[in-house]
This record gives structure tokens, C-alpha cells and sequence, in this order.
């Protein structure tokens, strides 16, 4: 792991986070009082630093002396907790800006969480602390444990009880109060020691991205967890998720409100297909984040990377399962398949080395049906390692699952066979077993190897350590190298200037003009208001073309009779012209024309879009294309601008991927991610604003990709009211 020099803004969080002392504003040995239990606390666990306790009256507090005043303190401390009402803080704050104290931690809710009058307490909270230079965790938070010093910041009761406060690798940052003290109670009983515990509450000033960079910068943090449910600084996230991969720590990150759509547009399939927390997964994943969905498979993959320090990371889906029994082994295959794993088939010269090294009883087949037997008998017990060596250096799996029974016999030599390979293996293994004999007990925990006491929860662990692998993909380097030289012979995309005021709806024939105007493939076509005008243009454009209705009312065309595709002749146009008009007539429809369009023929459609994402900014969306985009709903995401390579990943992870990595693989492939990454620079440079420009379809062929139709949804549309969909209007009016 590469240690990185801290940076200026972490600096300034060094005596929040590791103070060398303390005072706490309000504790007294009253009982229920919460200044009070810190105190208590940090006298529990050892911490070397002195601790002022401030009351008025002036008490000793579990054995330190009392002072009434901070102005009576015979020295400055590094950090004050302010354990006094939401009222008094801002004057408390103003007190310690004037003793020269620059940190401070802050409890109390009743806050920007309670409404108008809170939030505006909360302003004083801010501009108290900015005047006075203080850097403030809170309010409304846990506040802040360190292990290695002993500072316990806070006043979680958990840790009243707790008979030590475990050491170790583990860093989290949390937003919830309640849920920090839960995973650090829950990681200390797993035997997974924490480094820090930092409780963010409302951030008045400390954000959470700021204690997560200044994680990724601790020399002693391996493993960084978080748990977040508002995001305002994504790109600082993303800096900080940077930092840490650079170091060689694992970021894991527990999202709350992903059900929330991050685009808001009404008018376009991207509103829809952008929610559930698919952008978040799509951003957080390309930056090396690990999701998880709970905070028990928060716990068990942070104590299981913990566990392997400096060993090699879970790097594909393929994975072999061990089992003692045919029905665990048939039940975890089934939950690693629905976890996102490939239980692969073994190759026959594997499964041939195999065989001798287990009971004739025993399956080779993945899931590999070890039996009791091979732990019970001495000859098989010690041909395990030899087994598990066929497997490790087979190149056949990324991933080991071992499953464990009672080991009534030989419990000892089994658990050290399992530990040797954990330590020292090229693979991966994941350790699970409910069956804890005393003996292996002691081994795995004195070797640091994570045991998995739930099938279902290792299974889901070993899904998310997968998803977040990348593994690299035969070609794909090929694609990259083409799309580039492409991209090179090209001019700079030249962003159109936004019309001021600027519409609140772009139809299909402006898209195309502004696609054009910055550089970007766009299909010829002209408008049409009568019979003879869409003649003349299909005439002018050549055959064949398609005809499309340009209305506000109506979006999606084809499901509401309102697009003709393969116009074959003037004489077609004229005819075709008429029937769009009547249909346009039925549906009450009165403001209209006709696109009449060059068509492009035979590529494989992708939808590709872009919009104002609240946390991340920029973002560019690409997926399956058409008039099917929200039925087959395969859709990925990525931070504009791309590069070839972060393009060529985005549509890597497409289920559909397969209808465009076909035999032209090269040149198909390069098209797309050509046009993705010149879409991007063109969003990335729009000054427009918050919109949502959609794309659909987007004809891919190996010479190119072209837009066979868009629209651009800017301010005031996407923030329109939930009303009916325009589309699905014009299809009730069908029905």
C-alpha cells in the first residue's frame, strides 16, 4: 500500500479526529447526562490525553477535576465536545473561537433535521464556526471514536458495556448516528478491530467527503466503509474513492435513498431508466467502490478484506464451491449464481487431478461435493492441501468457497491447511462454517482469516467483491487503440451557445441542428407542412426516407401511429403525408408537421443520453435503443467526458452488449465508443444548464454511428409536475 502525503484541507481535521486533548463543554456526573458518559468513557478506555470537563458547577467528573468555566482551563484543548442544548451552541462556539480552540464536535439535534427554525439555528451553528476558524463535526451526530488513541468523542451507550475497544484497519464515516454505532458494535463482535468511527450527523461544516479523503490518506486505515444517504460534492467523493485505490485500500459504501430517480425528465425514456440507484452503482463501481445493500454485508466484507492485507483481489464472477454435504453445496452454488457469480464447470484434466485426492464417494464436479470423509479420514485430510493447490493453480476460478462442517477429527491441521492457503494462495477463498470447533477456532483467529458463519451472507459478500472486479476482456484493448485513431482525425466538437431564453423542449429537427453545428453526425431532413412539401423533400434528400410528426403533444411516435419508415417515392410521401394528417386529427393533435429524414439502415440502435445528475454532475447514459428501451431496461452510466476506454466499460456492462460486439467486434465496437465519447465532450461543454438530452435510437454500423432521432428537455421541463407521460397520452387517446 502506497502512503500519500496528506493534503492542507485534511490537515485541518488532525485534532477532530486525533486530538492530543479534550475538553467537553456541558459534562457533569449527573446521571443521563451525555457529557458525562464521555467522560466515563474515555476514562474506561485509556485515553492518555487531559480531559477538561466544563459545568458551571464545577465538578470532578470520573475522577478528572471539574472547571466551571473554558476560560478556567489551565490549557487549551485540541477539541471541545459541546454536549449542551441546540440553543446554546452557536455562544458556545463563539466562547471557543475566542480561546483559540479550532475543533469541535457537536451532539445536539433539533437542527436543519427540525424544520425552518432548525435550519436556521443550524446557519448560526456555521457562520459561528467559520468566524471563529473552527473546523465542526455535527451537529445531530455520534461524534468520533479513534482506537489508537483511546478518544472516545462520543456518547454511544454500546460502549458502556463493551469490555475493550478492538484495534484495527477498519475506518468508517457514517451520516447515520445510530447506524455507525450499530457497525462498530457489530465489527468489534465479528473480531474486526476499527481505526476510526466518524459520525457526520448534519455536517454544518465537516462533510463526509471530507473525513472519507481524509481516510484515504491515513497510513493506518486499509479498509474504508461508509454509509451514506445525501451526496452533495460527488466529484469530492470520487477524489477520495481515487485516493484510496491509488494507496491500495478497499472503499465500501452502504447507499440509503437509492429509490430516488436521479434525472427528472417526464418527456424522455432517461427519467425512467436512470433510477433505483443505477447511476450511483454505474459512477461509484468505475471509481473501485464496492456497494453492498445492508449493514451485515457491510460488516462481512469490510472484516474480510481486513483480514487479507496486501493479498490479491477478488478478480472475476468464476467461482468453485467446496462443500461437505451435496445439499450445501447445491444451495450455495444457487446462491452464488443469484449473487452475480459463474459456479463454472471444471475442466476435465482438473476434475481428473482431483479425483484421486478425495473419497470415491465424492463429486469433482463444481459445486466439488468434498464429504465428511475428507475431513474424518487422515489419508484424505492430508491430501487436502494438495487439493486445494489443483484448485488454486488451476487458472479455471477467480474465487474459492469453502465450506466447512464439524471437523470432528483433525480440526487443527484442517483450519491451518485453510489458513496457508488464505495467506498464501493465488486465489481468492472465502471461508464459511456455523460448525466453530474450538480448535480451528483458535487457528483462524490467530492467522486473521474472516470466517463466515451465514452461507447466504458469504455467497452475497463474494457477488459484491465480483461486481466490483473488471476484469479485462479479450479485444477490448483493440477497440480502444480504433476508436482512438478515429477520434484523433477529428475536429474538436464545437458546443452550440445556448438561445436565451432557451426552449423548454427541443423536437427532433433542432437536435439534429445542434448536433451538426457542434460536429456530431446527424441524418439530413427537412420539415413538411402539406402533401407536396414532403414530395419535394423526400425527392431532394433521395429514397428512401422516413416520415415522423413534430408535436410537443407527442414523444413516442411509433406506438401513437405517427412515424412512417421506408417512404419509397414522391408519390408514397404524398400518400403517407395525408394518413399522418388524418391521424393527427383523431388524436386531437393540432399544432404539427412532418420530419421528413434521410434514413440510415442496419445498425444495431442504442439509446445514449445525458443529463444534470444532483451529486455527480454531468452524466452520459447508454443502453439498449428503440421503441423497446424501457422494456428491455439495460442501460449503464458514466461521467462526462469519457475516454475510449471508460466508454468501451459502459457498454461492457450492457446485458445486450452481445447484439454489438458481433464478428466486426473491432470496428462495430470502435463506432460506438467513437460516438459515446464525442457525445460526452459535447454535454460536457453545453452550457445549458440543467437538461436531459436523449438520443433514440442511435444507428451503430462499423463506418459510424448516426442519431436517427433526439430530443433536449431543458430547465423548466425537467422540472415539470408529475403529470401523464406525452407518449402515454397519445396511446389512452389510441385506445
Amino acid at each position: 500500500m502506497t502512503d500519500l502525503s496528506p493534503s492542507p484541507g485534511t490537515q485541518s481535521l488532525r485534532p477532530l479526529f486525533d486530538p492530543e486533548s479534550v475538553a467537553v463543554i456541558g459534562a457533569s456526573d449527573t446521571d443521563g447526562n451525555r457529557g458525562g458518559t464521555a467522560v466515563r468513557l474515555l476514562r474506561k478506555f485509556g485515553y492518555a490525553g487531559p480531559v477538561y470537563p466544563v459545568h458551571p458547577a464545577g465538578q470532578p467528573v470520573a475522577g478528572y477535576p471539574g472547571y466551571p468555566r473554558l476560560a478556567d482551563l489551565p490549557a487549551r484543548p485540541d477539541v471541545a465536545i459541546i454536549a449542551v442544548a441546540a440553543a446554546r451552541v452557536p455562544g458556545v462556539l463563539a466562547d471557543l473561537g475566542r480561546d483559540g480552540v479550532r475543533a469541535a464536535i457537536v451532539w445536539a439535534g433539533g437542527f436543519a433535521e427540525n424544520g425552518a427554525h432548525g435550519a436556521g439555528l443550524q446557519r448560526q451553528v456555521t457562520a459561528a464556526a467559520t468566524t471563529s476558524g473552527i473546523r465542526l463535526i455535527g451537529p445531530n451526530c455520534l461524534g468520533v471514536v479513534n482506537t489508537e488513541s483511546r478518544f472516545t468523542g462520543t456518547f454511544a451507550s454500546w460502549l458502556t458495556s463493551a469490555p475493550e475497544l478492538s484495534r484495527g484497519p477498519i475506518s468508517m464515516v457514517s451520516q447515520s448516528g445510530g447506524l455507525a454505532a450499530q457497525t462498530h458494535d457489530w465489527l468489534q463482535r465479528a473480531g474486526a478491530g476499527l481505526r476510526y468511527m466518524i459520525s457526520t450527523g448534519n455536517e454544518a461544516d465537516v462533510t463526509a467527503v471530507e473525513a472519507l479523503q481524509f481516510l484515504a490518506e491515513d497510513q493506518h486505515t486499509s479498509v474504508i466503509c461508509c454509509y451514506l444517504e445525501g451526496l452533495a460534492d460527488g466529484p469530492g467523493f470520487l477524489r477520495a474513492a481515487a485516493t484510496a485505490r491509488a494507496a491500495g485500500k478497499a472503499m465500501i459504501a452502504l447507499k440509503g435513498g437509492r429509490s430516488a430517480a436521479s434525472a427528472r425528465a417526464v418527456t424522455a425514456h432517461t427519467g425512467t431508466l436512470a433510477g433505483q440507484g443505477r447511476v450511483w452503482d454505474d459512477i461509484t463501481r468505475a471509481a473501485g467502490v464496492i456497494s453492498v445493500f445492508s449493514v451485515e454485508e457491510l460488516v462481512e466484507v469490510a472484516a474480510y478484506l481486513a483480514s487479507r492485507p496486501g493479498r490479491p483481489p477478488v478478480s472475476g464472477r468464476r467461482v468453485a464451491v467446496l462443500s461437505y454435504g451435496g445439499g450445501q453445496g447445491v444451495l450455495a452454488a444457487d446462491q452464488c449464481t443469484q449473487a452475480g457469480l459463474d459456479v463454472v464447470s471444471l475442466s476435465d484434466a482438473t476434475r481428473a487431478r482431483l479425483a484421486p485426492l478425495l473419497p470415491p464417494i465424492a463429486s469433482t464436479a463444481n459445486p466439488v461435493d468434498l464429504t465428511p470423509e475428507a475431513f474424518n479420514a487422515d489419508r484424505y485430510r492430508d491430501s487436502f492441501p494438495e487439493l486445494l493447490d489443483v484448485l488454486d493453480r488451476s487458472g479455471e476460478v477467480d474465487l474459492l468457497l469453502l465450506q466447512l462442517g464439524a471437523m470432528a477429527k483433525g480440526a487443527r491441521q484442517t483450519a491451518t491447511t485453510v489458513s496457508r492457503l488464505s495467506e498464501d494462495g493465488q486465489t481468492p477463498v472465502l471461508v464459511q462454517t456455523r460448525y466453530f470447533h474450538p480448535e480451528a477456532r483458535e487457528v483462524f483467529r490467530a492467522r486473521a482469516v474472516h470466517v463466515f458463519e451465514d452461507q447466504a451472507r458469504a455467497c452475497q459478500a463474494a457477488g459484491r467483491l465480483a461486481r466490483a472486479a473488471t476484469p479485462a476482456v479479450p479485444g477490448d484493448a483493440a477497440i480502444v487503440r480504433a476508436a482512438e485513431q478515429r477520434l484523433a482525425g477529428l475536429a474538436p466538437v464545437r458546443p452550440p451557445a445556448r438561445p436565451d431564453p432557451a426552449p423548454r423542449l427541443l423536437a427532433e429537427h433542432q437536435v439534429h441542428a445542434l448536433l451538426s453545428a457542434a460536429g456530431l453526425p446527424a441524418l439530413r431532413g427537412q420539415l413538411a407542412r402539406s402533401a407536396d412539401e414532403a414530395a419535394a423533400a423526400a425527392s431532394q434528400i433521395g429514397f428512401p426516407v422516413a416520415m415522423k410528426v413534430i408535436s410537443g403533444q407527442v414523444t413516442h411516435r411509433a406506438a401513437s401511429g405517427l412515424l412512417r419508415l421506408g417512404v419509397a417515392d414522391a408519390a408514397q410521401a404524398r400518400l403517407e403525408y395525408t394518413t399522418l394528417a388524418t391521424r393527427l386529427a383523431e388524436l386531437g393533435i393540432g399544432e404539427a408537421a412532418v420530419l421528413v429524414q434521410e434514413m440510415s439502415l442496419g445498425g444495431t440502435e442504442l439509446l445514449v443520453s445525458a443529463f444534470q445528475d444532483a451529486a455527480f454532475g454531468r452524466v452520459v447514459c447508454c443502453g439498449a435503443g428503440g421503441t423497446t428501451a424501457e422494456l428491455i431496461d439495460d442501460v449503464s452510466f458514466g461521467l462526462a467526458p469519457l475516454d475510449a476506454a471508460t466508454a468501451l466499460a459502459m457498454l461492457r456492462r450492457l446485458r445486450t452488449a452481445g447484439r454489438l460486439m458481433g464478428l466486426d467486434i473491432d470496428a462495430r465496437g470502435a463506432s460506438a465508443v467513437e460516438f459515446l465519447v464525442r457525445f460526452s465532450q459535447l454535454v460536457a461543454a453545453m452550457d445549458w444548464g440543467d437538461f436531459v438530452l436523449e438520443l433514440n435510437p442511435v444507428s451503430v454500423g462499423p463506418d459510424g454511428a448516426v442519431p436517427l432521432d433526439g430530443l433536449l428537455v431543458t430547465d423548466d421541463a425537467t422540472a415539470a409536475a408529475p403529470g401523464p407521460h406525452p407518449g402515454r397520452l397519445t396511446q389512452e387517446a389510441v385506445a
